[in-house]
């Protein structure tokens, strides 16, 4: 009987501590979106606050702060079941406020709001800070909240947001540009709507055909169910889906973030209208030049500058050419240029983020 009871303890006491000090961060999400919870922590502590992150253990446990200096960031150890219960507790009102990473993940009311009385009580925590990663549907439901936080600025019927994007994993190294093959690296799901991979093998093997063969494409994520051509056998890894961990070292080690998404294709129309990709963080976060169609590029703040943006002229075949013959002062001149603008960005995002939790 006292193993039982002291179990019971363990798992549901004591509740972590919460002072008027601590932001909370919660990633109600078990399966997607933990890549921003970093770089959300890394703001709330640049704010002068004590973080403690409430997400699925086992998220974390794939390394997900790995890089990350952890000083002033506390991490909750408990279940998404555990969490809920967490959050309608008194404990919760003594921080300093909020920040749920995932609006979208919290049930909704009849009126297409976020049934926050739902989820946290009669008793609302503040200030509470919500991101929603996907604005459309309460926008088309006219009851969309301005002091929502978006990654990136909407561009969808008008409706306004507060745009603080995390681009922080920690600790990186940038490095030049491969001597040998230009490396590639994919990251999402390898389907033929979402990751386009018809597109990129074809776009690979028009390459090889006219001789270029210094490259090589690593997807990372879910496989899909094209396969890759034997042609590309030797220049298309599909790695899978990985850790966080391991998913920063190939990062890292790349060349160039390589993305797919064409504005002709109705299933990437999120991206253009207020989504945003997890490939345009790791861009931001690693100094790695991105290629991207202009389409996608100006709410994204990638131009010549910091990117290889491709139009119809010469499409993704013409931008991977250009990467693969690139000399290192050109790519070094991209991740210059990618610097700046995740600097700037940065302290756009922390000065609204300022005016939403410290106000």
């Amino acid at each position: 009987m006292s193993s039982i009871v002291d179990g019971v303890k363990r798992l549901f006491a004591p509740w972590p501590e919460v002072g008027p000090g601590t932001f909370v961060l919660w990633e109600p999400c078990s399966k997607s979106h933990g890549e921003v919870v970093p770089g959300y922590a890394r703001y709330l502590r640049d704010l002068g606050f004590e973080v403690l992150v409430l997400m699925t253990p086992a998220r974390l446990d794939e390394g997900l702060f790995s890089r990350f200096d952890g000083t002033g960031i506390r991490h909750g150890g408990l279940s998404q079941r555990q969490i809920r219960q967490f959050v309608k507790r008194p404990e919760l009102r003594r921080a300093a406020g909020v920040m749920v990473t995932t609006a979208g993940k919290l049930p909704d009311g009849p009126d297409g709001r976020v049934d926050l009385a739902r989820v946290f009580g009669p008793d609302l925590p503040s200030p509470l800070l919500m991101v929603d990663h996907d604005a459309r549907a309460r926008v088309d439901a006219g009851v969309w909240d301005p002091s929502s936080i978006t990654l990136r600025t909407l561009d969808y019927k008008g409706a306004q947001s507060v745009v603080v994007n995390p681009h922080d994993f920690g600790r990186v190294e940038v490095t030049p540009k491969s001597e040998g093959r230009t490396v590639f690296v994919m990251v999402g799901a390898v389907r033929s709507k979402r990751g386009n991979a018809p597109l990129v093998y074809e776009t690979a093997e028009k390459l090889l055909e006219a001789g270029e063969t210094a490259f090589e494409i690593r997807v990372i994520g879910k496989p899909g169910k094209d396969p890759v051509p034997e042609a590309l056998r030797d220049h298309v890894k599909i790695l899978g889906r990985l850790p966080f961990d391991a998913m920063y070292d190939e990062i890292e080690a790349a060349d160039f973030l390589l993305t797919s998404f064409q504005a002709d294709n109705p299933d990437h129309g999120f991206y253009l209208t207020g989504g945003t990709s997890g490939a345009f963080q790791l861009a931001y976060g690693f100094t790695k030049p991105i290629i991207v169609q202009e389409s996608f590029a100006r709410l994204n703040l990638f131009n010549a500058t910091n990117a290889l943006v491709y139009g119809d002229d010469d499409g993704l075949l013409g931008a991977m050419s250009r990467a693969i013959a690139m000399d290192g002062e050109s790519y070094d001149a991209l991740q210059a240029g990618m610097d700046a603008t995740a600097t700037a960005l940065y302290e756009r995002s922390l000065a609204n983020l300022r005016g939403l939790a410290c106000d």
